[in-house]
This record gives structure tokens, sequence and C-alpha cells, in this order.
């Protein structure tokens, strides 16, 4: 019977050795499965503030939820001076235990400063880019079920900003948004000249004056008087008074009274000048007489 229970005992240690063996084979690949789940990105994350210095308090607000499936979180941060795989900055903790922005992100804050986790890796010179990697999972199992990331950039060893100082790094992809819609001008509706002004009123003389009244000489005065001092051939028939109605009074002739008068006035002035001629001449008469 002990020869049996020794040969069994033997025989049985080979085997506890190969089971240990595949149980083994087998952590390790459950152990590279979770690591390669760790990389799933889901989103981005931000920090706050946009610039402040090695000394600022810092916050990481993240896109948007963590996936439903998560109810925990951790926070590690990566860079010069920090371990490869990162240093924790936030230790396993529920989701419930943080704000969260109208679009479901998550407000985290950071408990110590970047000076404070450069100190606890222990180097003294902050530079360069630093990445922060926000992990979704459960309680009890660090496999990832979606990650945030949220990089900033030390410009100097006390001063850092959440942009690149160098500029984007992205190269635009064929996926940017044309412009699609430019408007082009048709000229559909390019305006005409369909009133022209037209002179359909031009002025026209037709109210040419004429002179229909022009004066008349009916009244020519006449020399009736015959040189020498004569009245003969003047009328002065003045019959009809002042009416004009009488016949052969200077009303109903039609004579000129202006014009009468200064003709008159001519033959008053022409018999004068005869009277004053036979006057010296008979003035200048010698009359010759002999003497005794």
């Amino acid at each position: 019977m002990s020869i049996t229970t020794k040969s069994r005992t033997l025989i049985s240690r080979p085997a506890a050795v190969l089971l240990g063996s595949l149980i083994a084979a087998s952590g390790a690949a459950g152990v590279l499965t979770a690591t390669a789940a760790h990389a799933e990105v889901v989103g981005s994350a931000e920090v706050s503030p946009a610039t402040g210095t090695d000394a600022s308090g810092i916050s990481l607000t993240t896109s948007k939820a963590c996936p439903d499936a998560a109810t925990n979180l951790i926070v590690a941060v990566k860079g010069s001076g920090f371990p490869a795989e990162g240093q924790n900055v936030v230790g396993n903790s529920p989701l419930s235990t943080y704000g969260s922005t109208t679009d479901g992100g998550l407000i985290i804050p950071l408990s110590q400063t970047m000076r404070d986790y450069a100190n606890t890796a222990g180097f003294t010179t902050l530079q360069g880019r630093y990445d922060f990697t926000v992990t979704c999972r459960t309680a009890f199992n660090g496999t990832s079920l979606g990650d945030f990331t949220a990089p900033i950039w030390f410009t100097s060893n006390t001063a850092y900003r959440n942009t690149d100082p160098a500029g984007p790094t992205a190269t635009p992809s064929s996926s940017a948004p044309t412009s699609t819609a430019s408007p082009s001008p048709t000229g559909t509706a390019s305006p005409t000249d369909t009133a022209s002004p037209t002179d359909t009123a031009s002025p026209t003389d037709t109210a040419t004056p004429t002179d229909t009244a022009l004066p008349t000489d009916t009244a020519t005065p006449t020399d009736n008087a015959t040189p020498g001092g004569d009245s003969q051939g003047i009328s002065t028939d003045v019959n009809g008074g002042a009416s004009g109605g009488g016949k052969g009074s200077l009303a109903a002739t039609g004579t000129d009274v202006a014009m009468v008068g200064a003709v008159s006035a001519l033959l008053v002035a022409a018999g004068i000048t005869v009277v004053r001629r036979n006057r010296r001449r008979d003035e200048f008469t010698v009359t010759d007489t002999p003497n005794v």
C-alpha cells in the first residue's frame, strides 16, 4: 500500500506543477487583454484654467459622460519626469463624486498641483507636453471602458498653457466642410430701361402775334391857304357844338385839332412876314423931287 501511495504522490506533483503553469499563462493573457482595452479613447478633456503655473489648482472637464457600464474612474498623468506608465493623480473613485456639465461631461478637480506631482515623482523641472488620462471603469475591474485625454504644455518650469505653443499639428482631412452653396450672380434680373422719357409735348408757337391795329393816317393835313396872307379855304364853321353832330364841324370831319392849330400858326407867321416885308420896302423907297 505504501509503495502505491508513493507512486501516486510522485505522479501527482508534476501534474500540480503543470496545472500551475497553465493558470499563470491564463493570468498573463488576462493582463495583456486588459492593457489593450485600456487604450480605447472615447473623447477628449480640457484643462482649466487655460493658462497657469506649476502651483495652480487644476480641474479636468470631459467632453461627455463615461459609458453607461462605468461606475468609477481614475486619472493618471504622463510626460517628462513621470513614469512611462503614468502616475495616478486621482484614485479609484465613484462617478457620483463629481459634478457634470449640461452635455453630461464630468468635472474632475485635482487635489494637488503639478509641482506636487513632480515632487512625488522625484524630479524638479516641468517641461514640454503632459497628458492627463481619465479612465472610466468599474469599482473592482481595472479594465478601461473608455478614456478621455487632456494635454497641457509647460513653456517654462513654472508656466503652462492648454494649447500647443507651436500651433495646431493636425493635418486637415478631406472631410473638412466646404462651401457648396457659394452664391454666384446669374444676371437673370438685370434692370431694363423700359420707361425711356419721350418728348411728346414740344412747345409750338401757335399764337404768332399779328399787327391787326396798324395806325392809319386818315387825316392828312392839306394846305389850302394861298401864299400872300389870304385865309381863304379855311372853314371856321363849328356848328353842331362839341358833340360833333353838325355837318362841317371839326369833330365830324375827323381833323386833328392839334394839326389844324399848327397849320394856323404857320399861316399867321407867314402873314406877319409878308406884312413886314411890305413895310420895309415902303421905308426904303426914295422920292426924287427937284430942288427949287
